[in-house]
């Protein structure tokens, strides 16, 4: 135990004065939250964008109501004035403006509306874009026409403008279950779910490269004379488990009190609060941390395999793909009944982290399955540190890349037994 804590001490110290290490705690998950806020507000925009269609505010309209469907020609554009439309006698009439640049947009109405439902829209922009839809006019005459010759309730019935309100009752105690309890069920398996997904990004390269950088410098070698195997590899799980919760505990601790000031001043949006549940917290918790051991103990067997980094970077791949299978097929956690894949992804050890954190996210997961899969996690985390222990006895002081399986197969020596 004094040799394993002196491994600790010393990887975690190390780490500690590294510039890097701060520069990855601190500057890629605000560069990751930055990139997910530009994407999230430019996503945003664009669908607003779309939405609105082209801004015909400023341009002349003109329309042919041969249905002589509408009840009215004046429509509300994108200023919030009226904007009354230019009435033509016949279609080629407004066509031919349209040609001449006289008009900026022509609406027909054809004598067949009310049968086939299809409405002209004539244009000739100085540009013209695929998503350009100059339909907003017409369609606010269509819908103030309708309107006007339908009862307000039936409108809003046909618009889907009615508001649903649900009440839903716990299977537990029949007591109604309000929004800050639905949120907390589904925030705290996101939040684990986020860490995990951080941890993975930000250390998932420096946790086969502690492994490899000894045998590239060829210190192991010097390492073994001194210290066990097991002592070696139990010490470099357990401090590169700690530099991730460091890192961790420096992205969350100010998110946390930012939450709390502005939970204080009434400052969350669209007034959501979380009730933080502590059982629910334990259960996520202790999946997050056996999650990361399980990562973590593959990834130090990546570094015992391999003899250099380039090697390790390969083999880490696969890694971080079987990790996260489970957002590949995410329409089979979704549904209230479980899929057949969804089951196998839950306990097949690698994806099993994401698996069970996005089921406990859509409610799929009860709290039995969650603890069978934690166990799950744990015994395959226990017997990958156990292999990269018998792993590294033999593959130490290799001096290639390329991997000898058939001696790794074979009895470890007796000097370096545990």
């Amino acid at each position: 135990m004094h040799k394993t804590m002196q491994v600790i001490r010393f990887e975690i110290v190390r780490s500690l004065k590294k510039p890097s290490f701060w520069l990855a705690a601190l500057l890629v998950p605000i560069l990751l939250g930055f990139y997910i806020f530009i994407a999230a507000m430019s996503g945003y925009n664009a669908g607003e964008a779309l939405e609105a269609g082209v801004d015909t505010s400023d341009m002349s309209l003109g329309i042919f109501d041969e249905a002589k469907y509408l009840a009215t020609k004046t429509v509300i554009n994108q200023d919030n004035k009226e904007q009354t439309l230019r009435e033509y006698k016949t279609k080629e009439s407004g066509v031919n403006d349209i040609k001449e640049n006289k008009l900026d947009v022509f609406y027909y109405l054809p004598a067949s509306f009310e049968k086939d439902h299809r409405v002209e829209i004539y244009v000739k922009p100085d540009s013209i874009g695929i998503f350009d839809d100059y339909a907003n006019p017409i369609r606010g005459l269509l819908s103030a026409t309708a309107l006007a010759e339908t009862s307000e309730i039936n409108y809003a019935i046909i618009t889907d403008a009615i508001d649903y309100s649900t009440t839903t009752f716990s299977a537990e105690d029949d007591h109604v279950v309000d929004m800050a309890e639905l949120v907390s069920k589904v925030a705290i398996p996101a939040i684990g779910l986020a860490m995990f997904y951080i941890l993975i990004v930000v250390l998932g390269n420096r946790l086969t490269a502690a492994m490899v950088e000894e045998k590239e410098n060829r210190i192991s070698e010097l390492i073994l004379t001194s210290i066990k195997p097991i002592h070696l590899i139990v010490g470099k799980i357990i401090s590169l488990m700690a530099l991730g919760i460091i890192q961790l505990a420096v992205l969350i601790i100010p998110l946390v009190i930012a939450y709390f000031v502005a939970k204080k001043y009434d400052a969350i949006p669209f007034n959501i609060t979380i009730n933080f549940d502590p059982v629910l917290i334990l259960e996520y918790g202790v999946l997050l941390i056996m999650s990361y051991f399980l990562f973590t103990s593959l990834c130090v067997l990546i570094g015992t395999l391999t003899s250099s980094a380039k090697d390790a970077n390969s083999f880490m791949s696969v890694i971080i793909i079987l990790t996260i299978l489970p957002i590949f097929f995410m329409s089979s956690f979704a549904n209230h009944d479980v899929q057949p894949l969804a089951y196998f992804l839950s306990y097949f050890p690698p994806s099993a982290p994401l698996a069970l954190m996005m089921r406990g996210l859509f409610g799929t997961l009860p709290t039995w399955e969650l603890f069978i899969g934690i166990i799950d996690i744990a015994i395959v985390g226990l017997i990958s540190s156990r292999l990269a222990t018998y792993i590294f006895c033999h593959n130490a002081i290799a001096s290639t890349s390329k991997i000898d399986f058939k001696k790794l197969l074979g009895a470890p020596r007796k000097t370096w037994k545990n």
